[in-house]
């Protein structure tokens, strides 16, 4: 593999397994990245930051070097599991569930729509149960899934 194609998928794999929000590893990657020549403190909330960093860390044979064992230790650490970190869309479901349920009439389409979100919510934190985020939760995450179920029992008590 050419020095081009092995920083190009260096590139790929670390976007993708930065984009999965493990927030461990993804301090470790803003470490590597603010250490890498002439990258300043990397945003690693912002794609287009992280992006622009990635470029010109990959063109650094030491820093690709480093990242290249970076990506193999988050899949390791995620047990080659995809999902997204779950704690990263579930206040966004929260909110959009407590909207509807307190909107006042709940009309059938609505109470239909909320039932498929828990649904989708649910098949999320059953795909996770073995991530580190759900394995060792912080107390962010617990916060995060008592409210869940707090909603979530609202939801399935609609008639």
């Amino acid at each position: 593999m050419g020095e081009l194609a092995a920083a190009s998928k260096v590139h790929v794999m670390v976007s993708y397994w930065w984009s999965r929000g493990d927030g461990l590893a993804n301090h470790q990657l803003g470490q590597i990245l603010t250490r890498a020549a002439g990258v300043d403190q990397v945003d690693l909330t912002d794609p287009q930051s992280l992006d622009r960093a990635l470029r010109i860390a990959v063109a650094d044979p030491t820093v690709l070097a480093e990242l290249d064992q970076w990506w193999p230790m988050v899949e390791t650490r995620r047990a080659g599991n995809s999902t997204r970190n779950p704690s990263l869309g579930l206040d966004q479901s929260i909110r959009y569930l407590t909207d509807r349920l307190d909107a006042g009439t709940i009309t059938p389409e609505a109470r239909g729509e909320c039932r498929r979100q828990v649904v989708a919510v649910d098949q999320v934190i059953i795909s996770s149960k073995n991530l580190p985020e759900l394995a060792h939760p912080d107390a962010e995450m617990l916060d995060l899934l008592g409210r869940y179920l707090e909603t979530r029992s609202r939801v399935l008590a609609l008639a």
